[in-house]
């Protein structure tokens, strides 16, 4: 079995076995603990975490998968600025309310990244 094959079937086993246990973070919640902080959103211990981790879930993918190849050109300390990616997410239109957080860091990579289309 390639490499390829193997990966997508590891990460469909652990986001089948991840999302039966815990409910997805939506852009809802994730825009209600940013308009309770006390400061920047991007401060929040809590919102790093999130961000960080999924940056560390494209930042595997990219290095085991050509999936990203056309995703984002751009130098990856310039794209991935956490506050930038934080902003970008609250800016989303109420329609994305019930969407995955998760989702809205793949928007601003798409928008944001710097590949010719």
């Amino acid at each position: 079995m390639s490499n390829r094959i193997y990966l997508s079937l590891v990460m469909a086993l652990i986001l089948g076995l991840y999302t039966t246990r815990v409910p997805a973070l939506t852009v809802q919640q994730f825009s209600d603990i940013c308009a309770s902080a006390p400061g920047e959103c991007s401060d929040l211990p809590v919102i790093q975490a999130y961000v960080g981790g999924a940056l560390d879930l494209l930042a595997t993918l990219d290095e085991q998968t050509e999936y990203l190849e056309t995703l984002y050109c751009k130098e990856p300390k310039k794209l991935f600025d956490m506050a930038a990616i934080v902003r970008f997410m609250q800016q989303q239109p109420e329609q994305f309310a019930n969407s995955n957080a998760m989702l809205l860091l793949i928007h601003y990579v798409e928008k944001n990244g710097g590949c010719e289309k």
